[in-house]
């Protein structure tokens, strides 16, 4: 929990530091279909496929998917221990097919983007009883763009989870992540300079048992390239979870 709260604390630090620059709002929708299988208990491999789509401030600023912002895919190989306390993340690999998020005029004509990242880490299970857990993930990743001629970008990013099951087939969760920029870096960027910092809560519904679906809404607060431009999301979920 202790985590958690550090988590939130630290991402909300630069709202306060940063009040007086210029900030665009958004309202996106987050959707995804993930596909799971454990060969046994120490094995999990995951693919997802990701489809975001965003509103636009000069046709629609209420639909949520009025203009494209992200397709893309993952695949996720983890292992965790006999005891299940501790997740080791060894590959993360994603595809992504990125729109600019619309938040000023010159927004309309950015080209598309695509990225290729990698990332590992490791992640800490706590069951404190049979319906409350708390888990901690810690991520390194390696971003390659192709704006960039795919060279190599750093980024750090801490996540702290929440989620406390209220029957059989309703669970709660809750959210908070901390994202900075690290080597290796942009020209001119500094290193651990703040890039996100996501707070969010959702539920997750057991249609079956090996089929789920997570209905939310996170916050995400991140810096743009500029220095002085922030942007915020209002992120609707909408995730589809299938156990093979």
């Amino acid at each position: 929990m202790h985590r958690f709260l550090f988590l939130f604390a630290v991402g909300v630090w630069p709202f306060i530091s940063e009040a007086q620059k210029q900030h665009y709002p958004h309202l996106t929708l987050w959707s995804r279909v993930q596909v799971a299988k454990e060969p046994n208990p120490n094995w999990n491999l995951v693919g997802t496929l990701m489809w975001r789509r965003q509103n636009n401030y000069q046709e629609n600023p209420h639909n949520p998917t009025a203009s494209p912002l992200t397709v893309g895919g993952q695949a996720l190989i983890t292992h965790r221990n006999t005891q299940n306390t501790v997740w080791v993340h060894i590959a993360q690999m994603s595809y992504m097919v990125s729109n600019q998020l619309l938040g000023k005029e010159e927004d309309f004509n950015a080209p598309i983007g695509k990225e290729f990242r990698y990332a590992g880490g490791v992640e800490f299970n706590q069951e404190v009883n049979e319906k409350l857990t708390f888990r901690q993930r810690f991520m390194q990743e390696l971003r390659f763009f192709k704006a960039n001629n795919f060279h190599p970008v750093g980024r750090v990013r801490g996540r702290a989870n929440i989620r406390y099951q209220f029957t059989p087939f309703v669970s709660v969760n809750g959210v908070t992540e901390i994202l900075f920029h690290d080597p290796p870096l942009l020209s001119g960027q500094k290193p651990l300079r703040f890039h996100q910092f996501w707070l969010g809560g959702s539920l997750l519904w057991s249609l079956s048992e090996r089929v789920n679906l997570e209905t939310g809404y996170t916050f995400i607060h991140g810096r743009r390239a500029t220095l002085v431009e922030f942007d915020e999301q209002n992120v609707l979920n909408l995730h589809l979870a299938f156990e093979i």
